[in-house]
């Protein structure tokens, strides 16, 4: 009896990747975790220090908040979205 190890290279796996912050207007995510909720909704007025998201890492929830004042433009990710360090998550307008 022998063992053969064969590959099966037909499967092809996708792994979902994220866009990642690439300017001032982007707030990404602090840590890789759970994006559990989003507090902001697009067209909103934000102040500085305002609650965008909350991350849950390791059971933890880690709330983000505003880097400036500004209105938002886009949210990028869903609640319940797995997201690595430097992710994405809102765009800010210019």
């Amino acid at each position: 009896t022998r063992n053969i190890l064969v590959k099966d290279h037909s499967i092809k796996v996708v792994k979902a990747a994220n866009l990642k912050i690439s300017g001032a207007k982007d707030v990404g995510a602090p840590l890789q975790g759970k994006l559990v909720q989003i507090v902001a909704t697009e067209g909103d007025v934000i102040k500085k220090g305002q609650p965008l998201f909350v991350i849950e890492a390791m059971k933890m929830e880690s709330t983000v908040n505003s880097p400036k004042d500004g209105k938002i433009h886009k949210i990028l990710l869903k609640e319940n979205t797995m997201v690595e360090q430097d992710d994405c998550v809102i765009v800010f307008e210019d």
